[in-house]
Protein backbone atom coordinates (compact mmCIF):
# COMPACT_ATOMS: atom_id res chain seq x y z
CA UNK A 1 0.00 0.00 0.00
CA UNK A 2 1.41 3.40 -0.92
CA UNK A 3 0.56 6.85 0.43
CA UNK A 4 -2.09 7.47 -2.25
CA UNK A 5 -3.83 4.19 -1.36
CA UNK A 6 -3.77 5.08 2.33
CA UNK A 7 -5.12 8.57 1.66
CA UNK A 8 -7.92 7.12 -0.48
CA UNK A 9 -8.80 4.50 2.14
CA UNK A 10 -8.96 7.17 4.84
CA UNK A 11 -11.21 9.34 2.67
CA UNK A 12 -13.58 6.42 2.13
CA UNK A 13 -13.63 5.85 5.90
CA UNK A 14 -14.36 9.55 6.50
CA UNK A 15 -11.00 10.24 8.12
CA UNK A 16 -7.76 11.95 7.23
CA UNK A 17 -4.14 11.54 8.21
CA UNK A 18 -2.96 14.36 10.47
CA UNK A 19 0.17 16.21 9.44
CA UNK A 20 0.27 18.49 12.49
CA UNK A 21 1.09 17.80 16.14
CA UNK A 22 -1.74 16.45 18.25
CA UNK A 23 -3.72 19.05 20.24
CA UNK A 24 -3.03 18.24 23.91
CA UNK A 25 -6.55 19.41 24.82
CA UNK A 26 -8.21 16.93 22.47
CA UNK A 27 -9.52 13.67 23.96
CA UNK A 28 -6.71 11.70 22.29
CA UNK A 29 -4.17 14.27 23.47
CA UNK A 30 -5.47 13.91 27.02
CA UNK A 31 -5.19 10.12 26.82
CA UNK A 32 -1.64 10.28 25.48
CA UNK A 33 -0.60 12.78 28.16
CA UNK A 34 -2.18 10.64 30.87
CA UNK A 35 -0.52 7.46 29.53
CA UNK A 36 2.89 9.16 29.43
CA UNK A 37 2.49 10.36 33.03
CA UNK A 38 1.18 6.97 34.25
CA UNK A 39 3.25 4.30 32.45
CA UNK A 40 2.05 1.49 34.70
CA UNK A 41 -1.66 2.14 34.16
CA UNK A 42 -3.59 0.16 31.56
CA UNK A 43 -6.01 2.50 29.80
CA UNK A 44 -9.61 1.36 29.75
CA UNK A 45 -13.11 2.54 28.87
CA UNK A 46 -13.35 4.74 31.97
CA UNK A 47 -10.21 6.61 30.92
CA UNK A 48 -11.69 7.20 27.47
CA UNK A 49 -14.94 8.48 28.99
CA UNK A 50 -12.99 10.84 31.25
CA UNK A 51 -10.88 12.06 28.33
CA UNK A 52 -14.02 12.77 26.29
CA UNK A 53 -15.56 14.62 29.25
CA UNK A 54 -12.34 16.56 29.91
CA UNK A 55 -12.00 15.19 33.44
CA UNK A 56 -9.00 12.89 32.98
CA UNK A 57 -6.15 14.08 35.24
CA UNK A 58 -2.97 14.90 33.34
CA UNK A 59 -0.35 14.54 36.06
CA UNK A 60 0.13 11.80 38.64
CA UNK A 61 -1.57 12.52 41.95
CA UNK A 62 0.86 12.94 44.82
CA UNK A 63 -0.38 11.69 48.18
CA UNK A 64 0.82 13.94 50.99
Amino acid sequence: MNDDDLTFALQIAGAELADQPLDPDSPLGRLRTFAAAHPGVELGPDHVRQALAGTLPRLPQIDL
